[in-house]
């Protein structure tokens, strides 16, 4: 069994149609949404994890891409700005994912383990730099 991390946008008239219901049935998915944002009248987007045969995942996919979907992937919804870090420490010890790595007295001595964040943004309320900035 195999685990994909999305970032799914939908156009205003896509939000209408049940998508994720039609990859838990059609396809055999299992789905985590690990965070949605989804108003009337604008684009919508959620952060799935999908997990299933590797085949299934494929094309559930695809038939995102049909419906005009697009499909990301997680790390083009943040930024690290290493240069403004002041090792406070104070993200390591939020992040509820365990997506904060480290790294003492280096260029980047701080950063975001994109397999393990779920763009909740608590990092970026509680570093007193400005590190963080999300798109999501």
């Amino acid at each position: 069994m195999k685990m994909e991390r999305a970032v799914l946008s939908f156009s205003p008239d896509a939000i209408r149609k049940p998508v994720t219901y039609l990859l838990v049935s059609n396809y055999k998915l299992r789905l985590n949404i690990l965070r949605a944002k989804v108003m009337p009248g604008e684009e919508g987007r959620l952060l799935l994890e999908l997990s299933g045969e590797e085949d299934r995942i494929r094309e559930g996919l695809a038939y995102l891409s049909s419906l005009n979907v697009r499909i990301s992937e997680v790390k083009s919804f943040y930024k690290v700005d290493y240069s403004k870090c002041t090792e406070s420490k104070k993200c390591f010890q939020v992040c509820p994912a365990d997506a904060i790595e480290l790294r003492p007295g280096s260029e980047q001595p701080v950063d975001i383990i994109e397999d393990n964040c779920i763009l909740c943004e608590k990092c970026k309320e509680v570093c007193p730099s400005g590190v963080f900035t999300f798109t999501f």
